[in-house]
């Protein structure tokens, strides 16, 4: 399939699915993966840490989300997820964890899949374009750094993520990209937050949040599994370490050691 057929298809989906959840009167993306699954955020900073995963026990969806990444990340992450928990249910269902590109050919499509469902649920092709000539005004050429943090600011995603989006639309030249993209390295922070806030945003979405956030329901989801055999005590130590929790922490101990 070419990219281009690809887009197009995943494009249909993500309208969909914007309509579906908007019937329901929900338009953030994290209340949107909260309704089709149990969504728990962590911080896991490490030198090849995930951004976020997809994970199954026994029917029930969970989503994990790198909470030491920026919100702006997380968003993105979240639409990615949200396609995988949506539309990949028979892989997880057969390889029960989804957690980046595994070199299998089928999830490595699915993977590219899920980043073009991610810009087109959260930077719509019609709004951006709308927004670009309505707020940004100049040729692809001409754009700058400020031109893509008033449009990510205005979207609610990342400034990375922006560039990306407005280049693909053809809306910025696509040969501005490095020279546009250096603002969002890391030690450019102070750079980025300091035009963010001259140009009268928050800088909430280029911050990370490091929060963690573990609905009650997983836990007791992890633990009647436990308890009525569904799991090993293995795997329920695998499960919780995913929370960064330990069996003792809910009174529970090896089976040898009764």
């Amino acid at each position: 399939m070419s990219r281009e057929l690809m887009r197009l298809k995943v494009k249909e989906l993500a309208e969909e699915t914007l309509v579906k959840f908007a019937k329901r009167g929900i338009v953030d993306i994290f209340d949107m993966l909260s309704e089709e699954a149990m969504l728990i955020f962590m911080t896991l900073e490490t030198e090849k840490s995930f951004s976020g995963l997809s994970y199954m026990v026994n029917g029930n969806c969970i989503v994990f989300i790198n909470s030491s990444y920026t919100l702006g990340h997380q968003k993105f992450t979240g639409a990615h997820e949200l396609y995988h928990i949506l539309f990949n249910k028979d892989i997880l269902k057969k390889e029960k964890l989804l957690v980046g590109s595994s070199g299998r050919e089928e999830q490595e499509e699915e993977d590219q899949k899920a980043n073009l469902f991610a810009a087109e649920l959260l930077m719509p092709e019609d709004r951006v374009k709308k927004l670009f000539h309505k707020l940004v005004k100049v040729t692809s050429d001409k754009v700058i750094e400020r031109h893509v943090v008033l449009m990510h600011n205005t979207l609610q995603v990342s400034y990375k993520a922006m560039l990306k989006r407005l280049i693909e639309l053809g809306l910025c030249a696509e040969n501005l990209y490095t020279q546009l993209s250096v603002i969002c390295e890391k030690d450019m922070a102070e750079k980025l937050q300091e035009l963010t806030r001259f140009e009268g945003f928050k800088t909430d979405l280029i911050l990370p949040t490091n929060n963690v956030s573990i609905p009650r329901e997983y836990v007791e989801a992890v633990k009647m599994n436990y308890e009525n055999r569904v799991i090993s005590y293995t795997k329920l130590e695998e499960t919780l370490s995913l929370i960064n929790k330990t069996t003792s922490d809910y009174g529970y101990s090896s089976p040898a050691e009764y």
